[in-house]
Order: structure tokens, then C-alpha cells, then sequence
């Protein structure tokens, strides 16, 4: 404390930064504000990250667009071929995928082509490692994306109602088999997936946040290809006791 000598009878024990409620678990640091965290809620927290992944990229970004609807970018493939026509579409499929809830959360699995490779393989000896990406939402705003090389942790923090926050954090996977994942490696496909698809995606949500004070929407209507969403909104509303 600078000046100490000028407060010869603070009590320092008493005068800190504020406490917070922290678990660790899976590699993950979750944190609660207010309180302490009810270790019910992690009831079906995931082993999401071991010791040996390494962290390559950190990266803050900010979007003029609320939070909940940047979040919902990344929990269906129900806008793939028109979004992402150029970008992901031709590695992908139209409107396929597998949407599966544990909980709170959520995983959304989403085949590459390349997927075909092993339809004739045995089921107990299929590998979808590099075939698919599957995206973890994990209530209420932070989802874990593991690609073929490298896995994105995401916090997403609200600013303010139309202003939001990217935190992600960038490691590289571990290989199944074979040899190693290098830094290089992980790199290249995080560049494509952030060049790409995450761009598009950001852009789209922001172009909706732009369109909602116009009024000509009193409501957004979802459909049965967005079960994650809506599994979300629930929870949502459950942990707001709407």
C-alpha cells in the first residue's frame, strides 16, 4: 500500500479485494459473483481439458450485439449452407447434426464429409476424432468447440444489453493416435475457423441486434432444428424464475 504510514490503523484483513465462490474442475475455473457455488451445478461438469493441453492464443474481442444472441450462433446448423456457403458448407452439410442436453447444457455435433470415410467401419472401432466438431454449451455462457486440432474455450460477457465480450482461449488438442499435435498445426485450423465461420457468424448476430429496434419483430420464433436454443431458453428463464 503506498503511504501506508497514513493509515496506521487500517485493518488490512478487513479492507481486501472482495471473496468470491471458485471450484475448479475438467480444467475449468468457475467462478460465482454472489455466494457460493451450489456444488449441484457441476453435477454435469465434463472433464473438458487435461494438464498436458497447451494454450497457443488468448484473444478478447467486443460486438456491438447482446450476448444471447451471439451464443446462439454456435448452437445450430440450421443456418450453415446460407451463412457459411463459401466457407464451411463445402465441408459440411446442410442442416445436420446431432443435439444432445446433460443437464443445463448442451453438446451439438457437426459432420464433416469426410465422415463418410468410416460408414463402413465397425461401430465399436469408429474414431470421429477430425470427422466431426462438437460444441459444448455450457449454462449460461461459455462454450468449449473441439475441432480437429485445437479446441477454443469461450467466455461470452455481457457489456451492456447490446454490447458484448469475447474471451477465448485457444489449445491445442491431444492426438488420439499417432503423432503429436504441433503448435503449427493448431494454429492453421484455429486461423481458418476465426477467418471463416466465426466472422460470419458475428457479423450475423450483429446484424440482427441492429435490426431489433426497428420493431418489426415483437418476437423470435425457433424452430425444431434448434433444440439446443430452446433448451437453453428454458434454463434460462428456470434460473430467472420467469
Amino acid at each position: 500500500m503506498p503511504g501506508q504510514s497514513g493509515f496506521p490503523d487500517l485493518d488490512r484483513e478487513q479492507h481486501g479485494l472482495k471473496s468470491v465462490s471458485v471450484i475448479e474442475q475438467g480444467g475449468i475455473v468457475y467462478v460465482q459473483q454472489e455466494g457460493d457455488i451450489d456444488p449441484t451445478h457441476l453435477t454435469h461438469a465434463l472433464e473438458h481439458f487435461s494438464v498436458d493441453q497447451q494454450l497457443f492464443n488468448q484473444q478478447v474481442l467486443t460486438d456491438a450485439a447482446n450476448w444471447k444472441l451471439l451464443y446462439e450462433t454456435l448452437m445450430e446448423g440450421y443456418h450453415i449452407k446460407s451463412l457459411h456457403h463459401e466457407s464451411f458448407y463445402p465441408f459440411g452439410y446442410d442442416n445436420l447434426n446431432v443435439v444432445e442436453t446433460f443437464g443445463p447444457h448442451s453438446r451439438v455435433v457437426y459432420p464433416f464429409q469426410r465422415i463418410e470415410q468410416i460408414r463402413s467401419t465397425r461401430a465399436e472401432d469408429r474414431r470421429l476424432n477430425g470427422l466431426t466438431t462438437s460444441v459444448y454449451m455450457l449454462f449460461p455462457n461459455a462454450s468449449i468447440s473441439v475441432l480437429s486440432k485445437h479446441s477454443n474455450l469461450v467466455i461470452l460477457e455481457p457489456v451492456s444489453p447490446t454490447q458484448s465480450q469475447w474471451v477465448i482461449y485457444s489449445m491445442v488438442n491431444k492426438a488420439p493416435y499417432g503423432s503429436p499435435i504441433t503448435f503449427e498445426e493448431a494454429r492453421r485450423d484455429a486461423a481458418f475457423v476465426s477467418d471463416s465461420g466465426q466472422e460470419e457468424d458475428r457479423a450475423a448476430a450483429t446484424a440482427i441486434q441492429e435490426a431489433l429496434p426497428s420493431g418489426a419483430n415483437s418476437h423470435l420464433t425457433f424452430g425444431h432444428f434448434e433444440k439446443a436454443i430452446v433448451h437453453f431458453h428454458q434454463q434460462l428463464a428456470r434460473a430467472l424464475d420467469l
